[in-house]
């Protein structure tokens, strides 16, 4: 097996050409789009009131674009290298945000927040090992990902402190597009006869809006903890949230 060799998982790909996936490469924008409104937050806050975010928040839009850019190349030259581009930054993101989400959320130190990330990755491996050979189209791996984002959810719902309540909604709303978003990217290869584009591409799309939601509730909370004195504080800024403004 060569680096070069050519991958042929998703129903859109008939040939080895470079545009053998024009609607699975060009729906990568998706996380074009959703970095780019990150980073127009984040620039407000810089702007309007003078805070550069942390590296844990500010490093959300590069990654993000780094997805995209990583997924267009795999749908593109579609070589087994090509498809280290296309895992490696959604790896990355993963385990990026759950660190800073632990961080800015439960406010654990970062010691706590890597060992919470390493459980993470060992709860992973273990699923793969168990349950990936009976989840359909190589997805095994990111069904965790969404026990992930269903177990933050019920978590925030139960907790005492009303502004971690205020971001339920969100991490519920991402939970259900991502859902929606990983049975796209499963039941792709059952389509092809009946649909030859596939259904890989609205993995793309409902994976931009996932991570447009998640970050936005990391910057919210991001600004909440670190308002300054007789600012909004963390109710406000989940229940903006909420609210979608």
């Amino acid at each position: 097996m060569s680096l070069r060799d050519h991958v042929d998982q998703y129903c859109e790909r008939a040939s080895t050409a470079f545009w053998a996936e024009p609607v699975n490469a060009l729906s990568n924008l998706s996380f074009v789009l959703a970095a780019w409104l990150i980073w127009r937050m984040l620039a407000a806050d810089r702007a309007d009131a003078g805070r550069r975010p942390p590296v844990s928040v500010g490093f959300m839009a590069p990654l993000m674009l780094s997805i995209g850019v990583g997924s267009f190349a795999f749908h593109t030259i579609g070589t087994r290298w090509a498809q280290v581009l296309d895992v490696a930054p959604i790896a990355l993101f993963v385990l990026w945000y759950l660190a800073s989400f632990l961080r800015w959320f439960h406010d654990l130190s970062w010691r706590r927040c890597l060992l919470g990330v390493a459980a993470f990755v060992a709860f992973i491996a273990a699923f793969v090992v168990v349950a990936g050979p009976y989840v359909p189209n190589k997805s095994g791996t990111y069904v965790p990902v969404l026990l992930l984002l269903v177990g933050i959810a019920v978590a925030l719902a139960r907790s005492k402190d009303a502004a971690l309540r205020a971001y339920t909604g969100a991490f519920a709303g991402a939970a259900v597009v991502f859902g929606v978003a990983l049975t796209a990217r499963t039941v792709d290869e059952r389509v092809c006869g009946s649909f030859s584009m596939g259904t890989h591409f609205l993995w793309h799309l409902f994976d931009g809006l996932l991570l447009l939601i998640v970050s936005r509730a990391l910057v919210h909370r991001w600004r909440a903890r670190t308002a300054p004195t007789g600012a909004p504080g963390p109710d406000t800024a989940g229940s903006t949230l909420s609210a979608g403004r």
